[in-house]
């Protein structure tokens, strides 16, 4: 079955109750900045999109939050998410 939305994030799979589809950025609360949301497609019109076929098939939706680009901007992509050190 060819996807209802071409995006890399874009999921989709029939569970025991229908059809699943929802965006794999929002479900995991990632941030992409305008550079990496306009490289995937990620515009206004298209989260209009996602967030209808979201909430038709499994009743809610959630897309990943456009953040700012420039320098001091970005602090944390994606919360809970900062780089580990070793610790050795």
């Amino acid at each position: 079955m060819e996807k209802v939305v071409e995006c890399r994030y874009w999921k989709e799979y029939q569970g025991l109750n229908g059809w699943v589809m929802f965006c794999s950025a929002g479900a995991f609360a990632m941030r992409l900045t305008r550079e990496e949301a306009k490289s995937c497609g990620c515009t206004e019109a298209k989260r209009e999109t996602c967030k209808k076929v979201m909430e038709s098939y499994i009743g809610y939706s959630v897309v990943p939050e456009i953040i700012g680009s420039k320098a001091g901007e970005v602090k944390a992509k994606t919360p809970g998410r900062e780089p580990v050190s070793p610790g050795w």
